[in-house]
């Protein structure tokens, strides 16, 4: 009984009718995210600190110290030992602060790590090793249990070799969206193009507003994982827009087409396909990120992550602003013709004239003519004309 009143409220519920309420959501995700931001920022005084940028993007370096199960156990103690020894390292008159630090677990509890996060504050790599090196030495003059095997390890990264690789990250994300709109719009319409790449927007910006909120670092990862988002979720909303084409082909030529109720008619015949094939491929990769390595799980959870996002909008976002962007423009034609419209009843440049016009047969020799055939030159010559100064020509008045 539950479960038919569940489907029928599904298959009476209006995507697109309903498109107001449809924003809810991703308006609280983004005031959330926005929210952790500037309070995370104004706490640490680094916004990309709080935004979660990984040194791939900023540049700095990553100083991994692997502690085995006291990790765990004094996490707090550790973490706070380590970062007074790496603040308390100078090198040329200069020290670092450290931005960030993270426990750092395993399937090996043995491999428990903390890492930490610090910019680099010189320019040239010599100096960067150099300073990286004191710190080492440092960290296992405090814990020379660690150092004797060897459990210490850097990842070191310029700024202009991150600077050079976020415009290439923006470059690749932004060739794929164009790319993606000239192909919907030669496959579909202008405006399923047009729906379909705020859609897409839609999905990048919400997977980046719950990234921030589920703390997870951005990096080169996460650019590829974002750029398989935006693939994959194409992918649904082609299915639902081709769907509507089937259904407009009979309609085409007829005025005030109920888009909105085509919409909805193709999400609710598409609903169950997208939410099986996105279900699936999340299980999969839930399995990967549970049982495979950090480096896995940093590309495994952005892609849930945006697996959620494109779903919900394929479903709620993209079809009901193909239907409203469809009935704008079908109704900005409409007017537009009504405007243009070629109209020769009165114009400036015509003016009636009442009276005896000669046609090609008047202008031959006249023959004797019956009385009917007189009558109806009579009533011929008494024909109102309208005379174009444009054209030069005559023309009779229907």
């Amino acid at each position: 009984m539950k479960q038919t009143k569940f489907r029928n409220l599904c298959n009476n519920f209006s995507v697109c009718k309903n498109a107001k309420f449809v924003a809810i959501l991703p308006t609280i995700i983004l005031i959330v995210a926005i929210v952790l931001i500037v309070a995370l920022g104004a706490q640490s005084g680094s916004y990309s600190d709080a935004v979660g940028i990984g040194i791939d993007f900023e540049g700095g370096t990553i100083l991994t110290v692997t502690l085995g199960q006291d990790a765990i156990d004094n996490y707090d103690t550790n973490r706070t030992k380590i970062t007074q020894v790496i603040e308390s390292v100078e090198y040329e008159g200069q020290k670092v602060v450290v931005s960030y630090s993270q426990l750092q677990e395993a399937n090996d509890a043995n491999k428990t790590a903390i890492i930490f996060r610090y910019k680099n504050v010189h320019g040239d790599d010599a100096s960067i090793n150099a300073m990286n090196e004191a710190i080492r030495k440092a960290v296992d003059e405090a814990y020379p249990e660690i150092a004797l095997a060897n459990n210490i390890s850097f990842e070191s990264i310029g700024a202009t070799a991150a600077s050079d690789l976020l415009s290439k990250a923006g470059i690749a994300l932004a060739v794929s969206l164009a790319l993606i709109l000239v192909y919907i719009m030669i496959r579909f319409t202008f405006t399923s193009a047009c729906a379909a790449i705020i859609a897409l927007i839609h999905d990048v910006v919400i997977m980046f507003a719950l990234t921030v909120i589920c703390r997870v670092q951005i990096n080169s990862s996460y650019v590829a994982a974002m750029i398989t988002i935006v693939a994959y979720s194409i992918n649904n909303t082609i299915i639902i827009f081709d769907r509507c084409r089937e259904m407009i082909k009979p309609l085409k030529g007829q005025k005030n087409i109920d888009y909105k109720g085509i919409g909805d008619q193709a999400v609710r015949a598409s609903v169950t396909r997208t939410v099986y094939s996105t279900g699936t491929t999340m299980v999969t990769i839930i399995f990967l990120a549970i049982l495979g390595s950090d480096t896995i799980r940093e590309f495994c959870v952005p892609i849930i992550l945006g697996l959620l996002a494109g779903l919900y909008s394929a479903l709620f976002i993209a079809t009901p602003l193909w239907a409203t962007m469809s009935i704008s423009f079908d109704k900005t034609k409409e007017k537009y013709a009504k405007r243009h419209s070629v109209t020769y009843d009165k114009k400036d440049d015509e003016e009636e004239i009442v009276g005896t016009v000669a046609t090609e047969d008047e202008a031959r020799p006249t023959q004797v003519k019956t009385a009917g055939q007189q009558q109806q030159k009579k009533k011929a010559n008494n024909t109102v004309y309208k005379y174009s100064k444009k054209n030069t020509t005559f023309k009779k008045k229907k």
